[in-house]
């Protein structure tokens, strides 16, 4: 087992990262694309699964072309940035599922594998001969996982769909932005990472019901249903109330402004007053106990109801201050606050630090390397980071040849044939 790092440079990182995971010795064959299902099987990865990523050569070799340019050693390069986070843990196999062979020889795969993830569009392993249902005749322990826009059934489930159009349909644009914008995305597909996180829960649970009946099972997660789920109840405003929840801008919808972002001297904070008790505190860090029983402030709903007011009382206070300062004054007082951080500035957060959320590793291609750490932190069984991502095809030998016994040169043959 590989070893790692930690930016931090304590002798924690190197420690976890020879420690078993509570995945080890589970075996994932991971057929995913694009972001919330490698994301999936990233986070089995970290867990101690064995994931086998499977993909075609020539299309694993232009993935490796996306990202932003760099410099090193002189010279311009693309460097992929998401592939490289996304596969660590992983290890990679080529197959080309285009071809007879190719077929044959995942199918050889499935009894060694406990899972597999994939997301086809609707209807395309069905098509390949490795659908669920052709797949559990040879292996009746497997889960099976589907991650898809739309999900394998209902009116819309065989369109091509990405984050995006989910964000569209579940109504979480109508909610995001300014009221006098248009409809906002997120800043990243936050459709597809809640997808892999729920993908994820649901092989979890399918691994204990195989542990207490032997039976695999089909799982089914849309990134649609992955958002609705995800809407802070807004949905039951209609469905309860009669309400259509919109868009107010960086404020929000229940608590109004005094939940929100302000403009300070040198940036941006946010501030979170959620209840009584906090906004008393804060009266008093603006030595205004008289706020505290004005009927425009005093609660919850009146803070509410008064938007206007709660905005220029909170921004007026905030606008004269540095960040820094403004973020110490209000956390001492007990009142959340925090600074909006560039991504820069974010890496380099003594929190994060703290919770080594990077670590450096040493990629046989593209030297040394800083990438996202694990956020599972468990006492026994933690997530980490222990191997790069692998170079294309790195473990063909391994899993066709050691573990399916075909020899060297027959691999050779197949790779000249494009099969591997």
């Amino acid at each position: 087992m590989g070893w790692v790092v930690f930016c931090t440079g304590t002798e924690k990182g190197v420690r976890r990262s020879r420690m078993k995971g509570a995945l080890t010795g589970i075996r994932v064959l991971d057929l995913t694309q694009v972001v919330g299902p490698p994301y999936c099987t990233m986070l089995l990865g970290d867990l101690g699964a064995e994931v086998i990523k499977i993909e075609e050569r020539q299309e694993a070799l232009r993935r490796l072309q996306v990202g932003p340019i760099r410099q090193r050693d002189g010279k311009e390069e693309p460097v992929p940035t998401f592939w490289l986070y996304v596969n660590r843990n992983k290890k990679s196999v080529t197959l080309n599922l285009k071809t007879p062979t190719g077929v044959r020889l995942f199918r050889e795969l499935v009894p060694h594998a406990d899972i597999l993830v994939e997301n086809f569009s609707v209807g395309t392993m069905d098509r390949l001969g490795l659908g669920y249902d052709h797949l559990r005749e040879l292996h009746p322990g497997l889960i099976y996982a589907s991650i898809s826009a739309f999900g394998q059934y209902g009116p819309y489930a065989h369109q091509r769909g990405y984050d995006l159009l989910a964000e569209a349909i579940s109504g979480y644009m109508s909610i995001t932005g300014y009221p006098d914008n248009p409809p906002t995305k997120s800043g990243q597909s936050i459709a597809d990472y809640y997808a892999g996180l729920l993908c994820t829960v649901a092989i979890l649970a399918a691994l204990r019901y195989r542990d207490q009946t032997g039976h695999g099972q089909r799982i089914d997660i849309a990134l649609l249903d992955s958002l609705i789920s995800a809407l802070d109840g807004y949905a039951e405003f209609y469905t309860l109330a009669g309400k259509v929840v919109e868009r107010v801008g960086n404020h929000s919808i229940q608590n109004g402004p005094v939940y929100g972002l302000y403009e300070a001297q040198d940036g941006y904070v946010v501030i979170g007053i959620t209840t009584d008790p906090i906004w008393r505190r804060f009266c008093q860090v603006l030595h205004r106990p008289d706020l505290v029983t004005d009927p425009r402030c005093a609660t919850v709903m009146a803070r509410r109801q008064h938007p206007e007011f709660m905005r220029h009382l909170i921004g007026e206070w905030v606008r004269t201050r540095p960040k820094a300062e403004v973020v110490a004054i209000l956390t001492q007082a007990g009142v959340p606050a925090a600074p909006v951080n560039s991504i820069a500035e974010m890496v380099h957060d003594p929190q994060v630090k703290a919770r080594e959320m990077f670590v450096s590793l040493e990629h046989p291609r593209f030297g040394p390397i800083t990438i996202t750490g694990s956020p599972l932190k468990l006492s026994e069984t933690p997530g980490t980071v222990r191997t790069p991502a692998p170079t294309i095809g790195a473990h063909n030998q391994e899993i066709l040849g050691t573990l399916l016994g075909y020899s060297t040169a027959q691999l050779q043959e197949w790779q000249a044939q494009g099969i591997i």
